[in-house]
């Protein structure tokens, strides 16, 4: 976005981060964002990132006072750091497992609704966190966190930039166009 803001500094963004559908016409709002090109039949979804790889992480120090889980059940003995949707439940982690999507719902002191917060816990070493590896990879690179279950990742579909099937303003179809993957 940072290239964006200098071409069309004009252009005002508002962003309000939501974790559960939104009826965006209702809300007044041009555009959302998703996983998935599933939408109402009378909106358009463009493609806006590649797929999105999941990955199980913690720090060293908490890999050596707990121990390292060598299998998806294993981290059902762990501190997990839980996700919080709107609806009150937990986001439960996906695995792929044998050609099986394979569920947990983590278990642990610590429970937040936002992955940046979850990012900072983890490297905090309160616990085991479920991130998009594209969010982490700093982290990973330079050690600060430790990947373990790697052969087991989801990937979620790419992010669809979703807005009403109707004229649009030059504003968001410059938004669309500089967006599009």
């Amino acid at each position: 976005m940072s290239p964006f803001k200098d071409k069309y500094p004009d252009i005002q963004f508002e962003f309000i981060s939501d974790n559960r559908f939104v009826d965006i016409v209702a809300k007044g709002s041009d555009a959302g964002i998703r996983f998935g090109s599933d939408v109402a039949e009378d909106m358009v979804a463009v493609c806006i990132s590649q797929p999105m790889k999941m990955a199980v992480v913690a720090t060293a120090d908490y890999f050596q006072k707990k121990g390292f889980p060598s299998t998806i059940q294993e981290l059902t003995q762990h501190q997990c750091i839980g996700y919080r949707l709107s609806n009150g439940h937990l986001f439960q982690w996906k695995f792929k497992y044998s050609g099986q999507i394979i569920k947990i719902t983590p278990q642990g002191q610590w429970i937040l609704n936002d992955d940046y917060p979850t990012l900072v816990a983890a490297k905090m070493g309160l616990g085991i966190a479920y991130l998009p590896e594209e969010l982490i990879a700093k982290e990973l690179a330079n050690g600060q966190l430790i990947r373990i279950l790697n052969e087991y990742s989801y990937t979620f579909p790419p992010l669809y930039l979703y807005y009403p099937h109707r004229n649009i303003s030059s504003a968001l179809r410059v938004v669309v166009n500089t967006l599009r993957v």
